[in-house]
Order: structure tokens, then sequence, then C-alpha cells
């Protein structure tokens, strides 16, 4: 399932940070996949972006927010914007290191959810690109275009605090410059890693109960 408004936000950052002053115009420093997503990849994920762009060289979204917070993806940044919209979250947004096409080899976004969906659709569906998993409290990814994790996290927005939620929804598209080698399993083998950083950010972990390593799929 791929997210258009989360991908389209994605690139009218980059656009905007890349034409304004935020950005003097210098070259972005590289980061290896263990520096990317604020270090949230375990070796298993840093192994799978590296399969995923067919390089260990990547750059993520330069310049500031409206706020000026630094695009940059941080755990507590990431972690204090999860009840927003997709326009004021702060997502993990990484490129491949000297890309000029503005498209992200990957986006990483969080949001806090009030319901997740049904794990028992999975057996339903007669999509064969996509592949469920038995983690968190739903899973799926699909082909190599996205991967979609649910995972119980009860938070309460900071700006009312009338309103709690019970789940996190965690997702990962492509968008540019993807190795052929790319599958589902390295997408959510990543957005897992990411995710299980996010739920210790947010004091869940024992609620997300996420995997140290992806289990195998079920085709859908």
């Amino acid at each position: 399932m791929v997210l258009p408004s989360v991908m389209s936000t994605a690139a009218l950052l980059f656009g905007v940070s890349a034409c304004s002053g935020d950005n003097d115009g210098t070259e972005e420093p590289s980061l290896t996949t263990s520096q990317v997503c604020d270090s949230t990849l375990d070796s298993s994920a840093s192994a799978a972006l590296k399969r995923v762009g067919d390089t260990d060289e990547f750059t993520e979204l330069p310049g500031a927010n409206d706020s000026g917070e630094p695009s940059k993806f941080s755990l507590k940044r990431s972690a204090s914007t999860i009840h927003k919209d997709p326009t004021q979250r702060n997502q993990c947004v990484v490129f491949k290191s000297g890309d000029k096409t503005g498209h992200p080899l990957i986006d990483v976004d969080f949001s806090a959810e009030k319901s997740s969906p049904n794990p028992d659709s999975s057996t339903e569906s007669d999509d064969s690109d996509q592949a469920f998993y038995s983690m968190g409290t739903y899973a799926k990814s699909n082909r190599n275009i996205s991967a979609l994790l649910y995972f119980k996290c009860s938070t309460q927005d900071p700006d009312d605090p009338k309103n709690s939620t019970s789940y996190i929804r965690s997702s990962l598209t492509t968008a540019g410059q993807l190795s052929p080698e790319t599958r589902g399993r390295d997408l959510m083998t990543i957005l897992n890693s990411v995710a299980g950083a996010l739920a210790e950010q947010l004091g869940c972990a024992s609620q997300a109960a996420l995997p140290t390593q992806v289990p195998k799929a079920e085709a859908g």
C-alpha cells in the first residue's frame, strides 16, 4: 500500500529545505547504515538497508521544519509528534548519498492510533503481492513498495490530555533508486528495528513486544 500523502510531504519538505536558507548548499554529510534514523538500525536492519540501497552511504532530510527544529530524524522528536498530522511529524527520510532526484529511498513514519487492523483479515486477502507477519498487532509488506506495522503503545496527546490512544502505526514507504534485490522482508526488518527503538523511547516496549528478528512471512 503506497502512502502518497506521506511521500508527497517528504518530497515537499525536501524541496523547501533544498531551496531555503536552512540548507547552505553544501553536501549533506554521508551517514552509514548504523547512523541513519538516529542510530536505531540493528545489524539485521543495517544489512537490509544496504541491500535496499545497494550502498552503505546515505543522507537524511536536510534543513529545519517551521519550528526551527532539524528535519533529520530523532527518537525524541518523533515520540513527541506522533499525535500530530503528517506534515508536523518527525519522519526518518533517507536518501542515497549523492542522490539529486529529491525522491527518498525510504520514508519511515509513526502516528498514534486508537485502533489496529484485524490480523485475521490477512487470511482473507487474495493479493499475492502482500506478505503478513506474526508480530505486533498487525504487520504486512507489499513487495518492495511498503511495510506496515501496528503495535500496542498507550500514549496521550500532550496538547489534549483527554485524547489517549492505544496503538502506534508504523509505516515505511519507498520512492527512489531501489536495488532489484529489495524484498518486503527487508523493509519490514528496517521498520521493526526503528519501531522497537521508538517503543523504548515511549516507554511501551513491554506492551509492544516487538521481536528482535522478523518472523517468516505468510503470503496473502
